[in-house]
């Protein structure tokens, strides 16, 4: 029955259409010469404060769409044969897309004055700290070891403490992170040893938070990580290859291809990792720490019209490795085994019901599934396990623009099926309390269904 309403709720959401992000707004551009004409120019986007720079150019009607953007102060700088350098200011506030029609002058025989905007360093409008990383600091990123390419990212920001393996402390003491990939949210340990991960160069901007979280994040209040995926603004066929290597056997690659035409995007993304160093050694001679990694892409996105919006993706990430051995282990010959697999699928609509009226609608069905195996010469114990969960998960959200007022609300529901089943052989009782069973098993399976409301308001007032 698990299968058959999974298989149910991925045919409905690929019916569906797409969704802008939780706090990204989208820029429409049109350039025109003095006559209203369409121009075909060059157009580049810049925040310092979001760290984005983008460059994009307008088709034969001189037009050209930017999303996913971070909310903040954006410069655009527009550029064509024949026509003056232009330049705007523009702000990103809310999911309603901006319109932005920049007319160019002709240029001049000489040019005497160059008048440039102002700059973009901050948001005079952001009323919390948002810490951003844009794609220019994750291109040139330090190399990671497979399976922390996002979280090493995430780590160089303040107010985030490392543990062993990964696992990312908010305030430097919490638990409770949650990441959010194209807007939809990810509760479950992302560290090596417990899932796969998102690669960094599939990735276009960050957003990290540790305070002022938004009303809809309401899962998880250690912190919030919102990655959104890399997609071409440009028409065409667009493709990336990144390769590196380093010490412990280390190597990993990564690939991306996009074929953008007419109102339609089609992408997919393959990476792969290996090295002798995957977990944290607990000894120095590093025994047994062998891992690899794997992840496998494909995105479609399509615009109907104007106000309505398509787009789904499917994925899915393996990793395979071994647990660090101690010495006494390492003697025996223990040899024990972990690896995780997920598969995802999303997809999501959004329509643009006025100029000050949008809506979104996203689903997502994903299956995890972690194991551990022990050998027979594993010491003290001997375990296996395997658990899975298979998620539901469904959020329609409307934003409103009002004067001075950016409101949202919408409602999700969060279904998670969970499987445990576990069992163990203690080998060696010295290193346990007197009493405890020498062998021991659970098996069990549990629904956590989580169904919320949200409605939250931005004001402004003048410098408030």
């Amino acid at each position: 029955m698990r299968l058959l309403r999974c298989a149910a709720i991925l045919m409905f959401f690929s019916a569906l259409r797409a969704f802008a992000q939780v706090n990204t707004g989208e820029l429409r551009l049109r350039i025109t010469d003095p006559a209203g004409l369409a121009v075909k120019a060059s157009a580049q986007l810049i925040s310092e404060a979001n760290q984005y720079s983008n460059s994009v150019i307008t088709n034969d009607s001189g037009y050209a769409q930017l999303a996913r953007l971070p909310y903040g102060v954006y410069l655009l700088k527009i550029s064509a044969p024949g026509f003056a350098p232009a330049e705007k200011r523009l702000q990103i506030a809310s999911a309603i897309p901006v319109e932005a029609t920049v007319k160019l002058e002709l240029a001049a025989l000489t040019t005497v004055v160059k008048v440039t905007e102002t700059g973009t360093l901050i948001d005079p409008d952001q009323p919390s700290s948002i810490m951003r990383i844009g794609t220019q600091q994750i291109e040139d990123r330090v190399g990671s070891l497979p399976g922390r390419s996002v979280q090493d990212l995430v780590n160089t920001q303040p107010g985030w403490l490392y543990e062993g393996n990964a696992v990312l402390h908010p305030r430097g003491s919490e638990y409770q992170t949650q990441f959010v990939v194209d807007g939809i949210p990810l509760t479950d340990n992302r560290s090596p040893s417990f899932g796969p991960e998102l690669e960094a160069d599939d990735l276009d901007s960050m957003s990290i938070y540790t305070a002022g979280f938004p009303a809809e994040y309401g899962r998880r209040m250690g912190g919030v990580v919102e990655l959104n995926t890399t997609t071409e603004t440009n028409p065409g066929t667009h493709g990336k290859l990144v390769l590196a290597g380093g010490s412990f056997d280390t190597a990993n690659g990564y690939g991306q291809i996009q074929q953008k035409w007419g109102a339609n995007l089609l992408s997919a993304t393959a990476a792969g990792s290996m090295s002798g160093h995957y977990l944290n050694p607990v000894v120095p001679e590093n025994f047994t720490n062998n891992g690899t990694t794997g992840d496998f892409s494909a995105r479609y996105e399509r615009d109907f019209t104007p106000a309505d919006r398509l787009w789904m993706s499917v994925r899915h990430e393996l990793s395979r490795f071994q647990i660090p051995n101690e010495l006494v282990q390492q003697e025996a010959g223990q040899r024990q085994y972990g690896d995780n697999f997920e598969t995802m699928g999303i997809a999501g609509y959004q329509h643009i019901f006025s100029p000050d009226v949008l809506g979104n609608f996203s689903g997502m069905v994903r299956n995890n599934s972690n194991n551990l195996y022990s050998n027979q010469s594993s010491t003290p114990i001997i375990a296996f396990q395997h658990n899975d969960f298979t998620e539901e998960y469904f959020k329609g959200s409307v934003s409103i623009h009002h004067d001075n007022q950016e409101w949202k609300a919408g409602v999700d529901s969060d279904n998670i099926f969970l499987n445990e089943n576990f069992t163990y052989r203690i080998t060696d009782p010295a290193y346990f309390d007197p009493g405890t069973p020498l062998t021991g098993s659970f098996i069990e399976s549990r629904p956590e269904l989580d169904q919320s409301a949200f409605v939250e308001d931005l004001i402004r007032l003048d410098n408030w």
